[in-house]
């Protein structure tokens, strides 16, 4: 299925032509185009200008044969103090200044997505402008979009992009970051730390409150109890209050869980659930895939769980295999086999040479300052 997918964009490119020729009137013929479909954006002078200064900053495109240009992509090829003007949100992108953008002969600290207008077929030229910026003189440079649909962060997802940012302590859910500096000042949030900063967030969190873990309880819920008939005593088994959860939401909506039991040298995984009107996605895959992360990034090298023997080919797919003989056995109804993991933890796992204060840290989220970090440093001390 992948195959014919990628086949498919592959054709789509061959019908379209990506050029940074640019022509004033073809940016004033493309603008308001543009503006009715995804709202003010810069001025044509502003566009002008900045090609003046980098002419690959805007690339039209057409299908092919097609008499005039059709949509276009735009990026901005920052320098280092632009980079940090972006990041640190002191930057006018409705008419960014000249200061901070480098000319055309020069490497960028960054190149910044700046406003795409693809419709239809048009979209396939985004993967084509991205790999003109791997050529030697870019490869160096983050790329660094700005993503507010779902339909963007799925292409970005596509195109390897790390979904949300931290900068300095602020966490930006909607910067996607794809890393190629060999010392970039950015680093995605974990797999498991997704969930913008909001009530309609979607992604991954690590569950940390009692209203996260009435959403937990909600999903499975819905799928051991309502669609599978387990009893509620063997559901919630007595070990919810020791274990770690993680939790999918999509728009604030819970949709997925998994939990994670730690023991001596080994982390159990288990109660993997999706709820029914959000299996058609990739939700599935996700929670598995932080869970590992997880465990990796708390130094555990041993992953164990229990598959039912009608799942086990989807835990293959990220390493599982059964464990020793592989010797079914049952519990609710179902036949089940044990399942192991071998996995090996990062550099940056989690350690107890880190410090007092990575250590207080709310589960999951070490990587920046919480709150009994400002604690620490209170003039009252």
């Amino acid at each position: 299925m992948g195959n014919q997918a990628e086949t498919g964009a592959a054709r789509a490119a061959r019908l379209i032509e990506v050029r940074n020729a640019v022509t004033a009137e073809a940016i004033e013929a493309l603008l308001p185009k543009a503006e009715t479909a995804m709202g003010p954006l810069a001025k044509a002078a502003t566009i002008e200008r900045l090609t003046r200064t980098n002419p690959d900053t805007i690339w039209l495109v057409a299908r092919r044969g097609a008499a005039r240009p059709e949509g276009f992509v735009t990026v901005l090829l920052l320098n280092e103090e632009g980079y940090e003007a972006l990041l640190n949100d002191a930057m006018d992108l409705a008419d960014p200044d000249d200061r901070y953008i480098v000319r055309q002969s020069e490497t960028p600290a960054a190149v910044y997505s700046w406003a795409s207008y693809t419709p239809g077929i048009l979209a396939n030229a985004i993967p084509l402008v991205v790999d003109h910026f791997s050529s030697p003189r870019y490869a160096s440079a983050d790329m660094i979009a700005n993503v507010t649909t779902e339909r963007g962060r799925r292409a970005m997802l596509r195109l390897g992009f790390d979904e949300g940012l931290e900068w300095r302590g602020t966490f930006k859910p909607n910067l996607f970051i794809k890393h190629r500096a060999p010392n970039s000042r950015l680093f995605p949030r974990r797999r498991y730390d997704q969930t913008a900063d909001s009530a309609a967030g979607t992604g991954i969190t690590v569950v940390h409150g009692i209203d996260q873990l009435f959403r937990v309880a909600a999903v499975r819920s819905a799928v051991y109890i309502g669609e599978q008939s387990c009893p509620y005593d063997e559901e919630f088994d007595g070990n919810d209050f020791a274990a770690t959860h993680l939790l999918y939401s999509v728009k604030g909506e819970p949709a997925g869980c998994m939990r994670i039991r730690f023991f001596g040298d080994f982390a159990k995984m288990e109660r993997l659930a999706v709820r029914k009107e959000f299996r058609r996605s990739t939700i599935a895959f996700e929670l598995v895939r932080a869970s590992v992360e997880l465990c990796r990034d708390k130094g555990f090298r041993k992953l164990y769980g229990h598959a039912r023997e009608d799942y086990l080919p989807f835990w293959q797919r990220f390493g599982f295999k059964l464990k020793h003989n592989g010797a079914p056995f049952g519990f609710s109804g179902h036949t089940f086999v044990e399942m192991v993991d071998d996995v090996e933890p990062p550099d940056t796992a989690i350690s107890i040479d880190d410090g007092p204060y990575k250590l207080i840290r709310p589960e999951g989220q070490w990587s920046y300052p919480g709150i009994l970090d400002r604690s620490g440093r209170s003039p009252w001390l």
